[in-house]
């Protein structure tokens, strides 16, 4: 009996003490709950006072305001906040050249120096997915046997790194060097270079040196780039020369551009030298897939010299139609005028003797028109930095009487104004 009485009591004790329990957890569920709609409601009060204040002081921002500068953040472009204008920053060099020297190392055996270079401190053939490239050995420096290069060239490579980080890198560096002598000397009196540090610990890390030696017109100067994003992995390199000029693109993205950095005619030799790393930390540095293409004198460059005439662009006969295969070569001339607004110039047009004088005359000038408005539609260019005029038949670079000599007298001429 006293254990049912006893049982009886603990039930009613432990149904009390859960029923205070779940009634103090309703409470604060309920206060929790309370807490979170005041939060709510202070931040909707919140939210509604900036708006009102926004609109009493002109600031607040329409969705088609958001809209538009989110599109501009998520864009490649920039807009000019004053006149919405787009401004487009950046360019590309795709090499189409004539190839003047290829290196894949592809009759190199494995572990053996490149039979087609010379070099000072060594260097070995290794394969990297499956791919031949030429490592070079520490404090190496290194030429391919080319032949003396042209005025206007393009030089690619594939940059090959790895194990690239702190250890044992401190000064280690990688050089390319444009000389006039074909000799192995990287100290040579003129010369001109670009470098980079292979340290991550480096001072200039993230930049690229250029410098040239030898010449009135000093250049010395550290260029920002991310260097250590490129590191430990492929990085795609196309060096351009055109005479004094020199541009650097790495992964397509141009990075340096110096109209009078080769002085002396420098540029006529490339070499390579890799200063530190060490072989036993397996420090790897290589180049692949080599290539020189002899390319036109740079367009800017012609038209800033006074002008040029070209018989890439071409039109459906008797019209003023721009076929399409003109285009790429249009829109290189383009992307010129559009880099530079100081440029004026004066669009000429021309055909050869077959037809009428007058009506060549003025198919000459349609044609010149057709050009401008080319410009005008693609690439923006103010009509007023743009001149045209037409000489139809009346001056030929080249006997008419033959198919080849016509082709040459069907041309457009660019004269700087």
């Amino acid at each position: 009996m006293k254990t049912i009485i006893l049982t009886l009591i603990c039930s009613l004790f432990i149904t009390n003490t859960q029923a205070q329990f779940f009634k103090k957890l309703s409470e604060k569920a309920e206060k929790a709950a309370e807490r979170t709609v005041e939060r709510k409601v202070e931040k909707e009060s919140s939210k509604k006072t900036n708006q009102a204040i926004d609109s009493v002081f002109g600031t607040a921002k329409t969705k088609k305001e958001k809209k538009t500068k989110n599109s501009d953040k998520n864009s490649g472009n920039r807009t000019n906040k004053k006149t919405n204008q787009e401004i487009v920053t950046g360019s590309s060099f795709f090499p189409n050249g004539t190839i003047i020297f290829e290196e894949t190392f592809k009759e190199d055996a494995k572990g053996d120096f490149p039979a087609n270079w010379e070099t000072t401190g060594g260097g070995e053939i290794i394969t990297v997915k499956d791919e031949k490239a030429f490592r070079f050995y520490p404090n190496s420096l290194c030429i391919a046997k080319t032949n003396k290069l042209p005025e206007n060239y393009a030089l690619e490579f594939d940059l090959i790194t790895e194990n690239l980080a702190y250890k044992e890198l401190s000064g280690s560096e990688f050089r390319v060097q444009f000389t006039n002598e074909n000799k192995l000397n990287k100290d040579l009196k003129q010369r001109a270079e670009f470098h980079f540090s292979l340290w991550q610990g480096s001072a200039t890390a993230d930049k690229i040196h250029v410098e040239n030696f030898g010449t009135e017109n000093k250049i010395n100067n550290n260029i920002n780039y991310k260097m250590n994003a490129i590191f430990n992995k492929t990085a795609h390199f196309t060096v351009v020369v055109n005479g004094k000029r020199l541009r650097l693109y790495i992964d397509n993205e141009k990075v340096i551009d110096l109209p009078s950095f080769l002085q002396n005619n420098v540029g006529r030799y490339i070499q390579f030298y890799l200063r530190g790393t060490k072989q036993e930390e397996s420090h790897i540095l290589a180049i692949a897939n080599m290539k020189i293409t002899e390319e036109g004198e740079d367009i800017r460059s012609l038209i800033l010299k006074g002008g040029f005439h070209t018989t890439k662009i071409v039109f459906d006969s008797g019209s003023d139609k721009i076929k399409t295969e003109s285009f790429a070569y249009l829109d290189k001339i383009g992307k010129v005028l559009a880099e530079d607004k100081n440029i004026r110039l004066k669009i000429i047009g021309h055909t050869d003797s077959d037809g009428d004088s007058k009506t060549n005359l003025v198919l000459s000038q349609k044609r010149a028109q057709a050009v401008q408005n080319y410009f005008i539609q693609h690439f923006s260019i103010n009509e007023k930095a743009l001149q045209t005029d037409g000489k139809g038949e009346n001056e030929p670079v080249a006997d008419n009487k033959t198919a080849e000599g016509k082709a040459e007298n069907r041309r457009v001429e660019f004269k700087k104004i």
